[in-house]
């Protein structure tokens, strides 16, 4: 079976670009996550080196970008991907299809959001409109306290 990716960079591309990659499971995105909380390790194996790990997990400059993950927003007037408990030391990854993948070294926590926005076309945006992939993540932060 083949199929066509949904993300439109990607399909010019040739359907396959860096930039679109979640293409997993909840399991396997929570190791990969906890590799980067533990520092580039998992499972008893070194896979990067703590200065790979830090290089991709922080801010480029004034970014809010890194050169692996996305970061909180730290500006007030623009959007952010992730709710506002979330800390500057987080970073992840929101997908075109709605999924979210987001790891918390200060509070040991990985959060997965598996979606299809897509569905029934690539125009549907309630899940940005109403907020529900921050709206969850900060539920979870509520819960710690």
């Amino acid at each position: 079976m083949k199929g066509y990716v949904h993300d439109p960079m990607a399909a010019m591309l040739g359907g396959v670009a860096g930039h679109a990659g979640l293409f997993s499971n909840a399991t396997d995105l929570a190791k990969i996550m906890q590799l980067f909380l533990n520092g580039g390790s998992y499972g008893g194996d070194r896979f990067f080196s703590p200065e790979t790990v830090r290089l991709f997990t922080n801010r480029c400059r004034d970014n809010r970008r890194g050169l692996g993950f996305d970061k909180p927003e730290t500006d007030p007037d623009k959007i952010s991907p992730t709710c506002t408990s979330a800390p500057a030391s987080s970073f992840g990854h929101t997908g075109f299809t709605g999924t979210m993948v987001w790891a918390d070294p200060d509070n040991q926590l990985v959060y997965i959001f598996l979606s299809n926005r897509t569905y029934p076309d690539e125009f549907n945006g309630k899940l940005s409109e109403e907020h529900v992939r921050t709206r969850i993540q900060g539920t979870i932060y509520r819960s710690l306290k």
